[in-house]
C-alpha cells in the first residue's frame, strides 16, 4: 500500500509540471549574427571571457613635439573566443570614481566590423589626434585619469562578458611622466588571466618586436605616445604571471 501511495503522488507531480517549451521560447539565446540564410547580418550576443579587454590608454596621447592631450584615450580589444564576433551596441560600463556607459557605435570605417578570432580592435575618443584611424570612435569617452579605473563589457543583452580594473584602486600600469605616456597592457597569455588582478598587467614597452605594433598611432605622436592600438600587446618581462592559469 506504501508503495502504491508513493507511485500515486509521483505520478500526481509528474502530471502538474507544466510544458517548459513556452518559457525556453521566451528566453534570450546566443545571438551568432547569422539570419536564417546563413549569411551574416544582424546582433551578436557573448559568452563570458570570450571578448577580452586587453588594453587602455588612459593618460592620454603626446605629440613628438610634447603636446600632452589627456582627452585623448582608447581602449582595445581582443577576441579570444573561436568565432568572430560584431561587437557593436556592446556597452562599457566605467565604474569607480566616475560612473558612465558607453555604448560602442558602428565602426568608424562605415562597414560592418567583425573581430576575427585573435584579432584586436579598438576604440578612441576622436580621431583627430593621434589615433586617425580607429575601428570606433566614441564621443565623450572618458577613463579617468588616473582615478579608481573599473571597467564592465557588457553584450547586447547586457550580460557581463569581461571586468577589468578595480573600482578603489589607480589603474594598475601606464600613465604620463611629463614626457611620455604609456599605456596599460594585458599579459597575452594562453589561457588569459583575471583583468581585476594588477599582476595582469603591464607597462607598454619598447622592445623590438617581429611585427611593428605601433603603425595605427600617427606618425608624429609616436616618439612619446607608447601603446599599439588595435595590435598585440609588447612584451612583459616582469615574469610574475608568465605561466598563464586555467580560471
Amino acid at each position: 500500500m506504501f508503495r502504491l501511495a508513493m507511485t500515486g503522488a509521483l505520478l500526481a507531480v509528474v502530471a502538474c509540471n507544466p510544458d517548459p517549451s513556452d518559457e525556453w521560447e521566451n528566453t534570450i539565446g546566443y545571438r551568432d549574427g547569422y539570419n536564417d540564410d546563413g549569411e551574416l547580418e544582424g546582433m551578436n550576443s557573448g559568452e563570458r571571457g570570450t571578448i577580452k579587454i586587453s588594453e587602455f590608454l588612459w593618460s592620454g596621447s603626446v605629440t613628438d613635439d610634447g603636446t600632452w592631450d589627456p582627452t585623448d584615450v582608447f581602449i582595445e580589444f581582443r577576441n579570444e573566443g573561436s568565432r568572430p564576433v560584431d561587437i557593436t551596441g556592446w556597452r562599457i560600463r566605467l565604474m569607480g570614481d566616475v560612473t558612465r556607459t558607453y555604448r560602442i557605435p558602428e565602426p568608424y570605417s562605415g562597414e560592418q566590423l567583425r573581430l576575427n578570432v585573435g584579432d584586436h580592435a579598438f576604440a578612441a575618443a576622436k580621431a583627430s589626434r593621434c589615433f586617425p584611424e580607429p575601428d570606433w570612435v566614441i564621443e565623450d569617452f572618458e577613463l579617468g585619469n588616473g582615478d579608481a579605473l573599473y571597467l564592465r563589457f557588457l553584450d547586447q543583452d547586457e550580460r557581463v562578458i569581461e571586468f577589468a580594473g578595480d573600482d578603489e584602486q589607480r589603474p594598475f600600469a601606464g600613465g604620463y611622466d611629463l614626457v611620455a605616456s604609456r599605456s596599460m597592457e594585458k599579459v597575452e597569455m594562453m589561457f588569459g588571466g583575471r583583468a581585476t588582478e594588477p599582476q595582469t598587467w603591464h607597462h607598454y614597452n619598447t622592445a623590438e618586436v617581429d611585427v611593428p605594433n605601433n603603425d595605427r598611432i600617427a606618425e608624429e605622436c609616436r616618439k612619446f605616445t607608447l601603446a599599439s592600438p588595435g595590435r598585440p600587446n609588447s612584451p612583459d618581462y616582469s615574469g610574475a604571471f608568465a605561466a598563464g592559469g586555467l580560471d
